[in-house]
């Protein structure tokens, strides 16, 4: 068992991904076959888009969001594959770092440490109880239409997937394998971006206690003591690019490819009537407009409490200090004026401000959408 396979912070998130073989070097085959799955689920949901493309809008609508689905699915699983030995050093810094600040941290620190981990273990809880929830409605929702569905809509070249005994066997095989898959990639892979973001805004806030704390009187003490906080600044950064580094493609096919399906969705509930396709319309809309909303809110808080440092370090008795001492102080200002900001792909700043502006631009497609429909 690896050593941050079972740390607190982030309960069984990570316990998945290494016992599915995602981060484990020795686990190519599990890889191997995860692949597969993901990847005949996402040539049938493309051939079947392909055919069904000009019939009716809404079961094309819901075909594309599952498809859409599906591609965010095969970029994590790529993500997490490629840069599984990374994951793996990235883990294992969060574990000295966590066990570090439980046992020789500030008293404050070691209580809002504990908080967040009690946050976090509810946050880990609740997928599982979304991951059940999801895969009860998923089995369900084929058998409340008289014609045969699929969870997944698919098609093949070769076979009629819709005809016994291949409506079966797929069936069967999506909720056994290809739904658990799905959610077993996808719900952790957020809460791992989730938890990471609120433990970055836990270490800047040690590190803002720790730069209230420089209060000694002795020059030569007061500079070793800020130059430790200068380099707990750098650690700080490195672990926000690796946060970065972990997230900025997939938090761009989020905004770019969500951002529209969002859209489309809305525009979808305002012209369907079938009680079933609006229930699953608005479950994906209220699934959409969430994972958005709280992936930019604990990016934004990131980036807010990033700011504080600054201010703790002008906080500091410099005026005591020595000329190294003062130049010291100047460039950690400095260094915070730029934010430990998270982006999209490098180009959108995950912030308040982004989210307020894709629900904006979704709004305004959706009601050219609807003047475009009425005329």
């Amino acid at each position: 068992m690896t050593s941050y396979e079972n740390l607190p912070l982030y309960l069984m998130n990570v316990k998945v991904f290494v016992k599915m073989g995602l981060i484990d070097s020795s686990g190519w085959i599990k890889r191997f076959l995860y692949g597969l799955i993901l990847i005949i689920s996402f040539v049938g949901q493309m051939i079947n888009v392909s055919k069904t493309w000009s019939e009716d809008i809404g079961d094309t609508s819901m075909n594309f969001y599952c498809l859409l689905l599906v591609i965010h699915c095969l970029i994590r699983f790529s993500i997490v594959v490629k840069k599984a030995e990374k994951f793996e050093r990235f883990f294992q810094c969060i574990k000295q770092w966590y066990t570090d600040i439980e046992c020789k941290g500030d008293p404050q620190m070691v209580g809002i440490l504990q908080e967040i981990t009690r946050k976090t273990q509810k946050l880990s809880k609740a997928t599982i109880y979304v991951a059940g929830l999801a895969t009860i409605c998923a089995f369900l929702y084929p058998l409340l239409f008289d014609e045969r569905k699929h969870i997944i809509a698919v098609q093949y070249l070769f076979f009629d997937a819709l005809q016994t005994p291949f409506y079966e066997l797929f069936y069967l095989m999506q909720v056994v394998l290809v739904i658990p898959a799905f959610l077993a990639l996808y719900l952790p892979f957020t809460n791992i971006f989730l938890v990471s973001l609120m433990f970055g805004e836990l270490v800047l806030k040690d590190l803002c206690v720790k730069l209230r704390n420089i209060r000694s009187e002795n020059e030569e003490t007061m500079l070793q003591e800020f130059k430790e906080c200068l380099e707990y600044h750098r650690k700080v950064i490195d672990l926000c690019d690796d946060i970065q580094d972990f997230y900025s493609m997939d938090g761009f096919f989020h905004i770019t490819f969500f951002g529209m399906m969002l859209c489309m969705l809305l525009f979808f509930l305002s012209m369907i009537h079938d009680l079933r396709l609006l229930l699953a319309a608005l479950s994906f809309v209220s699934f959409t407009t969430y994972m958005l909303f709280i992936t930019y809110y604990y990016a934004n808080n990131l980036a807010t409490e990033s700011l504080e440092v600054a201010n703790a370090a002008y906080d500091t008795p410099w005026y005591r200090g020595n000329l190294e001492m003062r130049k010291c102080v100047i460039t950690m200002i400095a260094r915070c004026q730029k934010p430990l900001q998270m982006t999209a792909g490098g180009i959108y700043p995950m912030t308040m401000e982004t989210f307020q502006a894709i629900l904006r631009v979704s709004y305004s497609y959706f009601s050219l959408l609807q003047g475009l429909n009425q005329q």
